[in-house]
């Protein structure tokens, strides 16, 4: 008979990205990605272990500078430390800037909590030529310290067994405390410097060279070389996704191509083979052939976010955001909005300014996320196959310019007397991880292809039986209820350049994932693979290809979009708004786009 395992809850706190995630994942095993740059948590995570019979419940925290809450997620850490029963407080220290992690430390210990340091990324700090005497400041504060290396788990098992001594015993207030009290619960933030500065200087000395990122940062952040760079940075990520994924994707079409033909050769009943091969394989299998693509541009993306470059992007971009009436911080969410823009809504709560939340919020719809990647990337290689890359890069950077221009409106009307200065703390360059790299692509291609097995997979159901009825009609025609429904609609969007009733189709049933709208093409037409690519152009021209992207790029969120925005925002009204004003801007940018490209004599 096994004894009943103690349950022991750690709170995993510290200034935002000193590797609190790199931690709870090293410890449990779990697979949250990490990156480098504030804010990056935005909610409690939670991971459990079991160690030396022990049930230990590790909760890592939103990033915070001090236990008195300025953000949403800042709150969040001060409510868990405040409420909670927790047992332990491990606080990630970052000992490259020693000083500022520690004042938070004092803060802790006044609200009478049992705490753990965990001293991160000590051989950076050695390669820094920074010195630490790890056991003077031990004796110093009175507490216990485990120096780890976060993202590779290095000395976990002292931490964990720490955790569990310091767990059993009675928290004792340290014997220099009482005269760093300002009330029973908080520190005089004054004094609380005053002792960091001298009594725990002696055991740590930083190096006065030039360091490694400052260095790059005279060229990055350069004034006359910032710009050039960040553009140079995104049309690689993108060029270099392309030329590797493109012959994968290929492949992948031809496969399932080959599929169809083989089945389509096979003793069933007509329906069923419709099904299988207009439905499945045509809907289903013309979203899969674009894993590659989502897997290479997000293992880019990794890259650029894990060695401190994105969140660079943030400060660079300053001044201009400025002049839209918002901030650098909106960037952050933007970003994340590449990957999807639920999660990208939710880190909007890093944004301390109401009015730039807001805005932030409505504007985010505008960013493209990877769910729109394979509807650009199938139209460009039938349209535009020497310029693909450009044009793909053209639909991001529209994204964002059409952000800024509503921004711009917006600031105009949500009043807030609230600054919007930017205050952010630059990570230092970082080598990323190879396992990190490949978490984080392959977080979100697992992802898309879970959408690909349940709401893309029901939605091309959905588009097949409706091709297929009534009985006796010929499939994916106008005669169809699909086809009659499209028909009706379709004539708005005549002036845009796409009126068949297939592509009206597609734009409705994209509302509910924007994986959705090459399944459904797929599904309509009934052809996969290679054969979609022939297909597609007897219905529109390269003009209105394009300004099909661009309305795609704008209209209305994806239903799990508009469900966080209610959710964040509280408001319905606040919700319909921007749904109306996204299909209003949707239609009026194509419109202008292509009544332009018509005037200056292209089709």
């Amino acid at each position: 008979m096994t004894r009943n395992k103690n349950v022991i809850t750690v709170g995993l706190i510290g200034n935002p990205n000193t590797g609190k995630t790199s931690l709870l994942n090293s410890l449990t095993g779990s697979s949250l990605h990490v990156g480098n740059w504030p804010g990056k948590t935005v909610e409690k995570k939670e991971g459990e272990i079991i160690f030396q019979n022990n049930k230990i419940k590790i909760v890592d925290l939103p990033g915070t500078y001090s236990i008195c809450p300025y953000s949403s997620e800042e709150k969040v850490s001060r409510d868990f430390v405040a409420r909670r029963n927790s047992n332990v407080i491990v606080q990630i220290v970052d000992v490259n800037a020693m000083e500022r992690n520690l004042l938070l430390t004092l803060e802790l210990l006044a609200l009478k909590k049992r705490v753990i340091l965990a001293f991160n990324f000590n051989r950076e700090a050695t390669g820094r030529g920074i010195k630490i005497d790890r056991a003077g400041i031990e004796k110093a504060l009175e507490i216990p310290i485990v120096s780890i290396e976060a993202n590779t788990g290095e000395n976990k098992e002292e931490l964990l067994e720490k955790i569990i001594h310091v767990s059993g015993e009675t928290f004792q207030e340290p014997s220099y405390f009482s005269k760093l009290l300002k009330n029973d619960k908080e520190i005089s933030h004054r004094q609380s410097l005053d002792f960091i500065k001298n009594k725990l200087s002696r055991f740590y000395s930083a190096s006065r060279k030039k360091s490694k990122t400052e260095k790059i940062d005279s060229v990055i952040l350069n004034k006359y070389t910032a710009f050039p760079v960040f553009l140079a940075v995104i049309f690689l990520m993108f060029k270099i996704s392309f030329s590797i994924s493109i012959p994968l994707v290929d492949f992948i079409r031809t496969l399932f191509g080959r599929f169809g033909e083989l089945i389509s050769h096979l003793n069933l009943p007509d329906f069923f083979i419709s099904f299988l091969v207009e439905g499945i394989l045509s809907g289903v299998g013309s979203v899969i052939a674009f894993i590659p693509l989502i897997f290479f541009l997000f293992m880019a993306i990794a890259v650029l976010e894990d060695s401190g470059y994105l969140s660079r992007t943030v400060v660079l971009i300053d001044r201009l955001f400025q002049i839209f009436g918002v901030s650098g911080r909106t960037f952050i969410p933007m970003i994340l909005g590449f990957g999807c823009n639920v999660p990208a809504i939710m880190a909007t709560r890093i944004i301390r300014n109401k009015k730039e939340r807001m805005i932030a919020i409505f504007t985010n719809s505008f960013i493209s996320c990877s769910a729109k990647l394979p509807t650009y990337a199938l139209f460009s290689a039938i349209f535009f196959p020497k310029n693909a890359v450009s044009i793909v890069m053209f639909l991001y950077l529209l994204g964002i310019f059409i952000a800024l221009i509503a921004s711009l409106t917006l600031s105009k009307f949500i009043k807030n007397n609230q600054e919007k200065a930017l205050i952010i703390e630059l990570p230092l360059y970082r080598m990323p991880t190879t396992v990190n790299v490949l978490k984080h692509a392959w977080h979100q291609t697992s992802l898309f292809i879970r959408k690909a097995g349940t709401i893309i997979f029901s939605a091309v159901v959905i588009v097949w039986i409706l091709a297929s009825l009534p009985a006796g009609v010929e499939y994916g025609s106008r005669e169809t209820i699909i086809g009659i429904i499209g028909e009706k609609i379709s004539c708005v969007f005549e002036p845009l350049g796409f009126g068949h009733w297939t592509f009206a189709v597609t734009l409705l049933f994209g509302v509910a994932a924007r994986e959705i709208i090459i399944g459904t093409l797929g599904t309509l037409y009934g052809v996969a693979g290679e054969e979609l690519l022939s297909v597609i152009p007897h219905y529109i021209t390269p003009l209105g290809a394009l300004s099909f992207l661009i309305f795609i790029l704008l209209y209305v969120p994806c239903v799990a979009t508009i469900a966080v925005i209610k959710k964040e925002t509280g408001s319905w009204k606040f919700t319909l708004a921007q749904i109306i004003a996204t299909v209003i801007i949707a239609w009026v940018v194509s419109f202008l786009f292509y009544q332009s490209g018509l005037l200056l004599g292209f089709r």
